[in-house]
């Protein structure tokens, strides 16, 4: 437990420490606070109790889930797995044209737009900074964006010349000298 809540941040020694602490947490000693108020009592009553205590106060902290559990794990991969796809789709769509080459290469570079927007919105538009209407607002558009831009990269790829055949007029055209 102590090391899913502390794991980010802290090295090995730190997370050790974190185990002893919580291991005193349940050992049996009498709980004696940290900083008693010695100034405030009397001279007979501060040289009976002690400076520091034997144990360490109880912390709270929230629960905290470990992102090694859930789909992040899982959506990390898998936009690696995307990004590392890419680097055969886009070559082979464009040497060899084709429909599906070029629905291939639309989702797929759409679904790589898509995680990278997803990620930026995520990270600066927060909810601690813009309450919770801008967040919800800012993901429904980037929804919309990305089935926009789906769209019109189907639209392009069935009923005009493609992906791959745009990409070839451009590399044709010459310059006018």
């Amino acid at each position: 437990m102590a090391n899913c809540i502390l794991r980010g941040s802290l090295s090995k020694p730190a997370m050790a420490f974190a185990r002893t602490l919580v291991a005193s947490q349940s050992s049996a000693l009498p709980r004696v606070p940290l900083f008693t108020g010695s100034l405030l009592l009397s001279p007979v009553a501060r040289k009976s109790q002690p400076l520091v205590g034997t144990t360490v106060r109880n912390f709270a902290v929230s629960p905290v889930r470990c992102s090694a559990s859930g789909s992040h794990v899982t959506l990390w991969n898998a936009e690696r797995a995307l990004s590392l796809a890419l680097l055969g789709v886009i070559p082979v769509g464009l040497m060899f044209p084709s429909q599906v080459g070029d629905t291939l290469m639309a989702v797929s570079i759409v679904m790589h737009q898509h995680w990278g927007l997803e990620a930026i919105v995520t990270d600066y538009v927060r909810p601690i900074l813009f309450g919770t209407t801008v967040p919800k607002l800012a993901h429904g558009l980037l929804l919309i964006v990305s089935a926009a831009t789906l769209g019109g990269l189907f639209y392009f790829n069935y009923n005009d010349i493609g992906i791959a055949g745009f990409v070839r007029k451009i590399w044709a055209t010459k310059a006018k000298e």
